[in-house]
């Protein structure tokens, strides 16, 4: 219990250091930047990128020398896209970061008093970190490996394939503990149904 404790934290104190109203702006920006970023950014750029019968997300798929090579080939063209492509995805990474823990520590403050729910949010914020964070190494490897391309190590595409394994795996349960997170603070702000919950943690 001592480590859960410890685990949730750092969650807590950032979800405890600014009000509900100051987390909800931080959310609205993140979302209009979050938003931002895949309209007016990432789709016109990724659509040049593939003008070369490539994504990044072929790169980033690809899991031998010779098929890496052949994309940073077909790459050097539109190598500048390439790179603004690794720029706003860290952006992304960086809006979605705290547009996720703002929207968990709302939930947060609402399900507070109301026993294990509370559990929820705390852990969809520890799944919002780590899924940040391996989605920003895999960006990381990606750049060593382009920025490099005749000798780059050969360990950089592995590390590059397990950062998205992981990233992703964390992604597919990030998103539903931070949709049932809202749904149960909507439940607890407009509903009496679980009521009974708060009365057993009294």
């Amino acid at each position: 219990m001592q480590r859960l404790d410890a685990l949730f934290r750092p969650v807590e104190r950032y979800a405890e250091r600014i009000s509900p109203r100051a987390h909800g702006i931080v959310a609205t920006v993140s979302l209009v930047t979050f938003i931002g970023v895949i309209v007016l950014g990432f789709v016109p750029v990724t659509r040049r990128i593939e003008t070369t019968g490539y994504s990044t997300s072929d790169l980033q798929e690809a899991t031998t020398r010779p098929e890496v090579d052949t994309i940073l080939q077909a790459f050097e063209p539109v190598m500048d896209s390439v790179v603004l492509l690794s720029g706003l995805d860290y952006l992304f990474i960086f809006a979605g970061f705290f547009l996720f823990f703002s929207l968990n520590s709302i939930a947060m403050h609402t399900l507070e008093g109301h026993g294990r729910l509370v559990l929820i949010p705390k852990i969809g914020m520890v799944l919002t970190l780590f899924s940040r964070l391996f989605d920003a190494l895999e960006n990381l490897w990606v750049i060593l490996i382009y920025t490099d391309p005749d000798g780059y190590a050969t360990v950089l595409i592995t590390l590059m394939n397990n950062s998205e394994t992981v990233k992703w795996a964390l992604v597919n349960v990030e998103y539903p503990t931070l949709g049932l997170g809202i749904v149960l603070a909507l439940l607890v702000r407009f509903t009496s149904l679980l009521d009974r919950f708060a009365e057993r943690s009294r």
